[in-house]
């Protein structure tokens, strides 16, 4: 059994991409449809419009996050669900939140689904809620405190 202790959270590079593609069709939760999104555009975002993060236990990646510093936004912050409940979301969160200041950002958002477990996640980090984003989801905004 690994321990949240061995983890180790690093920057994602490209390739990470197949351990990151696990992660994101793991989940239970805002569903992404196979082949809505490829390889170039993770690798994009984590080469040239923002950065990305990942969390391993022994070698596998069973969390990430990635930051769009071009559009402000978080991209994406996935767990697999057999790896929450271990303080992964909020290192990946608090890492990404932290970067995406340093590009000058006052405000941040991100869409999530209405009625999920990501968006309470968020609220509880101080994200609230502007609007419908969409059909079923909510666009959340976070302001820098610091400017």
């Amino acid at each position: 059994m690994s321990h949240a202790m061995d983890a180790v959270l690093r920057q994602a590079t490209r390739d990470d991409l197949s351990g990151i593609w696990r992660v994101r069709y793991a989940v239970v939760e805002n569903i992404l449809e196979q082949g809505r999104i490829d390889d170039d555009e993770v690798v994009e975002q984590i080469e040239t419009t923002g950065r990305g993060w990942v969390v391993e236990e022994e070698g596998a990646i069973v969390a990430f996050a990635i930051g769009d510093a071009r559009g402000a936004n978080v991209w994406a912050l996935f767990v697999d669900p057999r790896a929450e409940g271990r303080g992964y979301g909020s290192r990946l969160h608090d890492t990404m939140v932290e970067w995406l200041w340093t590009n000058g950002l006052s405000t941040l958002w991100l869409s999530t689904g209405a009625d999920t477990k990501a968006r309470g996640f968020y609220e509880r980090r101080g994200w609230r809620c502007v609007g419908p984003h969409g059909q079923h989801a909510v666009r959340l905004e976070l302001e820098n405190a610091w400017p």
